[in-house]
């Protein structure tokens, strides 16, 4: 009996203690439901819409969290009811910064000089004074704010109607990475390159980074692509006085970013923080901020156009501040906060702004360089670094191989001579303005393209059948005279395979795949020594041609022709963001004089389908035999020179003409007046071709066709048809 009575008592037990378990965690489970449902500003109902632009406020101008929150509760829904009472016009605590007072501190900065879009400062941040920021004064709801790392609000937190924010401390605090941050700037018509920047220093880990909205367009952009981002330009305004077109080097404009980019310096330091500034053609490939970390002794790390190395093959340091004399290039500059280094921005800023015409470029490397000499002015600790500005500022050049320009990385390729890893590369010592940086990036398989730039065309490729073929030994055995005009040849051999490819690519609607071109001199404005340009003792040549040092990008679709040329870069099948769908569907045709009609071949050697051709095909069989392999993406043709016989239609084919003419190279003319032919024998040298059978093939006299222009004449540089005037990017 007691038995029973002692299970029957443990069983009401059970069930009590099941029955108090289950209420509590539903209590415990429901008051974390509400306490979400209150702490979590996403979770709001929709028809409660906060005004957070007040509630921020309110929450600046509180001098603790019970004075915020006793603001809060003024509100019959926590700020739904956007009635927070004060919140319009609040009393700022002292020593605090308050939202309110911005737009009066916007126009003491206006007043003053100061960036009126920036953050203007009356001490520096080790003074007692406070820094002061521009709140932007725009109302609205701000986009959902979410925590930030180490308990930092995000960056959207400072969002507001979806428009990029004004410049605080608070908000490039919410980026910065042990008081780093990395800073480019850009218009909407760069937007493209913006990606591509945001890109590889996403990859590399590089997140510290803010993006500088030159006008109001790239702001949204910029906003609703989720990167970290701030407006060069007052609030209410459209853009930062450059505009959204695309910038002509040299120009007004130009020169005005140039102002806006010491600004940028000169407001990122006033707050107390490093500060990598970051062109954005300049694209980061390395943990750059680990590689600063190297130098503690620098004030200034900066790149250069130095076009040869100072220092050994595997050696990562700096370059040798005795031998780095070539003007250091801005593009890139890592500012490490100190006084010294504030001292010297303002000194760069104040000498643009006497001199409108003075390049900041120039600016910099003359009072970078003011009182150095090569043996008293070396840093005391750190011999790869030398003391600036009168010996004020430790100044180091960063290595040409790794931190490389336009020519060091693309025609010299330098970082494998050196044997080193690249670190950035900047689109400096090229042609073609931006449509030439964007080209030469994705020849280097770094520009971010979207998918449809791989998937939403067809193309067309071609074998270059005769190519030259000396060694450099064989090369540099001739004057420059002799060198250029095999150089020239050389071209010419194998661009004729290129004509025959638009030809086709015209017939059929497809996009043209550039082919590798060899070239056995550079491209300068300047004359060339032993077909280098001067400096760049390391060239190894031949080299890879860069395209817009044959084919000028811009000349491929401007108005010179009704036919404009749609090509994709050498390397667009190389890529690994083209598909394999799109590189497994391609089609070889060969051009076989015994067949009369279309014989296809499997080879395995040429990746697939192989389609037998009959020779001088003209533009209707073209398309009448070619209809059956249309929805194949890619069209290689092996024997060019024999594939097209004519055009049908004279319209077009004047249009393609015509573009071909333009695109044409011109061989510039000698400095001087050839020498006599017994003195020195600059008499033209036959150029062998690759063909299969080994024999030497006959030369091409189309190189010397055009005149040169005046600026060309100084020297023996290779300038592009139609395009000798145009200087190269810097």
């Amino acid at each position: 009996m007691r038995v029973q009575q002692f299970l029957v008592l443990g069983a009401l037990a059970l069930v009590f203690l099941l029955y108090t378990t289950y209420h509590q965690q539903h209590r415990l489970s429901h008051a974390l439901h509400f306490d979400r449902l209150v702490r979590d500003e996403h979770r709001i109902i929709a028809h409660n819409r906060m005004n957070w632009h007040a509630v921020w406020t309110a929450a600046r101008a509180s001098g603790s969290e019970d004075e915020f929150i006793a603001a809060m509760r003024g509100s019959a829904y926590g700020g739904a009811d956007n009635t927070i009472k004060n919140a319009d016009n609040p009393s700022c605590p002292p020593q605090r910064e308050c939202p309110a007072c911005a737009p009066s501190i916007t126009a003491a900065a206006t007043a003053t000089g100061a960036a009126a879009w920036g953050l203007t400062t009356a001490a520096r941040p080790d003074s007692s004074s406070t820094t002061t920021t521009t709140a932007g004064g725009a109302e609205g709801a701000t986009q959902s704010s979410r925590e930030g790392t180490a308990g930092r609000l995000s960056w959207r937190s400072f969002v507001v109607d979806g428009q990029a924010p004004q410049i605080s401390k608070e908000l490039a605090q919410s980026v910065a990475k042990d008081g780093a941050v990395i800073v480019t700037w850009a218009n909407f018509a760069l937007w493209d390159f913006v990606k591509t920047w945001i890109f590889h220093a996403n990859e590399v880990g590089l997140n510290n980074y803010m993006v500088g909205a030159m006008d109001a367009q790239i702001g949204k952009e910029l906003v609703a692509a989720d990167v970290p981002c701030f407006a060069m330009y007052q609030s209410g305004a459209n853009h930062s006085g450059v505009g959204s077109d695309h910038l002509q080097w040299g120009g007004e404009a130009f020169h005005k970013m140039g102002r806006q980019k010491i600004t940028l310096a000169q407001m990122f330091l006033s707050l107390g923080m490093d500060l990598l500034l970051v062109d954005v053609d300049a694209v980061l490939l390395g943990d750059v901020m680990e590689y600063f970390g190297r130098y503690p002794q620098a004030d200034i790390l900066v790149t250069s156009d130095q076009l040869a190395s100072t220092i050994e093959p595997g050696d990562t340091g700096l370059e040798l501040p005795d031998k780095a004399q070539a003007p250091m290039n801005i593009g890139l500059m890592f500012f490490r906060y100190s006084d010294r280094t504030v001292s010297f921005v303002d000194s760069w800023l104040a000498a643009i702004n006497a001199d409108p015409a003075y390049w900041d470029q120039n600016a910099f490397n003359d009072l970078a360089r003011q009182g150095w000499d090569p043996i008293s002015k070396v840093h005391p600790s750190q011999k790869r670094l030398f003391m600036g500005a009168n010996g004020t500022l430790g100044v180091g050049v960063l290595p040409v191989a790794s931190f490389s320009g336009g020519h060091t990385f693309y025609v010299q390729r330098l970082y494998e001579v050196q044997r080193v890893t690249p670190y950035a590369v900047h689109c400096t010592f090229q042609y073609g303005a931006n449509p030439g940086k964007r080209n030469r990036l994705r020849e280097a398989m770094l520009f971010d393209d979207p998918p449809s730039y791989y998937m939403d065309d067809s193309f067309v490729s071609v074998d270059l059948r005769r190519v030259p073929s000396a060694t450099w030994a064989d090369h540099s055995t001739k004057n420059n005279s002799a060198m250029k005009r095999y150089h020239f040849r050389g071209l010419d051999m194998q661009l004729e395979a290129v004509w025959q490819a638009m030809r086709v690519a015209a017939i059929t609607n497809r996009s043209i795949i550039i082919p590798k071109l060899a070239c056995y001199c550079d491209k300068y404005w300047t004359e060339l020594d032993q077909c280098r340009v001067p400096g760049a003792t390391q060239t190894r040549i031949p080299f890879l041609c860069p395209m817009d040092h044959v084919l000028d990008p811009i000349f491929m679709d401007d108005g010179a022709s009704d036919f404009k040329v749609r090509w994709r870069e050498h390397s667009f099948l190389e890529n690994s963001r083209c598909p394999d769908w799109v590189k497994r569907s391609r089609v070889t045709f060969y051009s076989s004089p015994t067949t009369t009609r279309p014989v296809e071949k499997w080879v395995v050697q040429e990746g697939g389908l192989v389609v037998l051709l009959p020779t001088n095909l003209t533009e209707g069989e073209i398309r009448d035999m070619l209809k059956p392999y249309y929805a194949y993406k890619v069209w290689h043709i092996k024997d060019p020179e024999k594939f097209l016989r004519g055009f049908d239609d004279k319209k077009l084919e004047a249009a393609v003409e015509s573009r071909i003419k333009h695109l044409q190279p011109v061989m510039p003319p000698d400095p001087a007046p050839p020498p006599p032919p017994l003195a020195n024998t600059t008499a033209a040298v036959p150029v062998q071709t690759a063909g299969s059978d080994g024999t030497i093939g006959a030369t091409s006299n189309t190189a010397t066709r055009g005149i040169a222009t005046a600026n060309e004449a100084s020297g023996t540089s290779t300038q592009t048809g139609g395009s000798s005037a145009a200087l190269p990017e810097r």
